[in-house]
């Protein structure tokens, strides 16, 4: 079990239990050791592979102010064991969506419309003429 004594800034910590509205096995590193006005020892972290959520406005990376109560959530891991977990969590990512023209660039063609120029492209077609 971690104490207060083990946590350094830059040390990786995975949470073990789900806690504080966050899933088991998130994965962040110390940001902040400090004491609060009123003397009380915290801990903030900043999370490497929180997932994305639907919210509107922008969430922090960084967590709630942690407490020495809250250690017992907490394993210290290696860097080694950090790169290994986030290959894992990483989403498969999507297929990138072909580029388009924009509205005013696409051709409309109707069946029955002569071409005024015959020998001269339109742009956007594809074709050459």
């Amino acid at each position: 079990m971690l104490t207060r004594s083990d946590i350094i800034k830059d040390l990786y910590l995975r949470l073990t239990t789900a806690r504080l509205g966050y899933s088991a096995g998130l994965i962040g590193t110390v940001y902040t050791i400090g004491t609060d006005w009123s003397g009380n020892w915290y801990f903030q972290l900043r999370w490497l592979n929180r997932p994305a959520g639907k919210r509107q406005r922008p969430v922090s990376e960084r967590s709630l102010n942690l407490r020495e109560s809250d250690l017992e959530n907490f394993e210290r891991i290696t860097w080694e064991q950090v790169q290994e977990l986030l290959k894992e969590s990483r989403p498969p990512s999507k297929p990138r969506k072909a580029l388009r023209l924009l509205g005013s660039w696409r051709v409309k063609r109707h069946p029955n419309q002569l071409r005024l120029f015959e020998g001269c492209s339109l742009p956007g077609s594809g074709q050459d003429g």
